[in-house]
């Protein structure tokens, strides 16, 4: 008689190949529903979020959520792998992050929330919050969650029900940029303070808060004759490894951002050339402590320049 063995390592091996075959796919776009749950209550808000994309590539979970104008992709191994992934900030705003990770949990996807980074890189919050997402069929996804109830007695399981959907997967839109600097808040700490300056009957004055939270604030006003006759918002926040100078004109909006492109100890350069006027900001620090402020526009105009004395730190 003829016998054929196995070894261990090939059994497993075959195990997890049959294993991925019998795995339900996940990929699709899904909207959150108002359908009830069964067995459980339905949850206040979609806990996924209103929609989202999945694509899923054997042990291999991308997902993708909107975000404002944009979106986030992130991309999970299905084994548990923790995973950093960047959230842009909104105006004026930086950088947050998220710690996550995905891993099978049967024939569902088990996807946790390990921590929130808030913006600045803080203290991370630990968040520890689980959502197990099933196919119920193939247009209808359950995702279910044990959340936290302040001051409601112990945590209570909720689901979302989300149903496939049509609309075409989103594209992040990240910033235009002329360059990749690389910086942070700390390197121009010595922009903070109140700056003012007056050439003739006019004065200038800019008020830039200390960095917090992964964010500069301002607020600038020009003054003629005793009147202001323009005033702005203002903000420097760190996105992408870098700085965005933000600026709101008499509080117009949408907001024009401008990409860090230089720094020195003593300079901070932004620029959009798609911009119509400014295309270039710089701030200089002179010798004397005093601050030259430069707005340019094409190459072949004269930049504006200022210069403003500190008044107060």
């Amino acid at each position: 008689m003829h016998k054929t063995f196995i070894s261990a390592a090939a059994a497993a091996a075959l195990a997890s190949v049959l294993s991925a075959q019998q795995q339900p796919d996940f990929s699709g776009a899904w909207l959150a529903s108002q359908d009830e749950p069964a067995g459980v209550p339905r949850a206040a808000s979609a806990l996924l979020g209103t929609q989202l994309w999945l694509q899923q590539a054997g042990d291999r979970l991308t997902v993708i959520r909107p975000l404002r104008d944009t979106a986030i992709a992130a991309a999970f191994p299905l084994d548990g792998s923790e995973v950093r992934t960047r959230i842009p900030g909104g105006t004026c705003m930086g950088d947050s992050a998220s710690v996550e990770k995905a891993a099978w949990d049967g024939s569902a996807i088990a996807f946790t929330l390990i921590a929130s980074v808030p913006p600045g890189g803080g203290i991370p919050a630990q968040m520890n919050v689980t959502r197990v997402m099933r196919l119920e069929s193939p247009d209808t996804l359950v995702v279910e969650a044990t959340l936290p109830q302040a001051g409601k007695g112990g945590p209570r399981r909720v689901a979302t029900v989300y149903r496939r959907a049509s609309e075409p997967m989103p594209k992040a839109t990240p910033l235009d940029t002329t360059a990749a600097t690389q910086a942070t808040l700390k390197q121009i700490a010595w922009l903070s303070g109140v700056w003012t300056g007056t050439s003739r009957s006019t004065t200038v004055e800019e008020r830039w808060t200390p960095a917090g939270g992964g964010s500069m604030l301002a607020t600038a006003r020009t003054l003629r004759g005793g009147g202001m006759t323009s005033f702005e918002f203002l903000c420097i926040a760190e996105r992408d490894g870098g700085l965005v100078y933000t600026a709101l004109p008499n509080a117009r909006t949408p907001p024009v951002d401008f990409r860090l492109t230089t720094i020195t100890p003593d300079s901070i350069t932004f620029e959009n050339p798609k911009h119509d006027y400014p295309k270039l900001v710089r701030y200089a620090r002179l010798p004397d402590g005093s601050l030259e402020t430069t707005v340019g526009g094409d190459p072949k105009q004269e930049p504006e320049k200022f210069v403003l004395k500190r008044t107060e730190r």
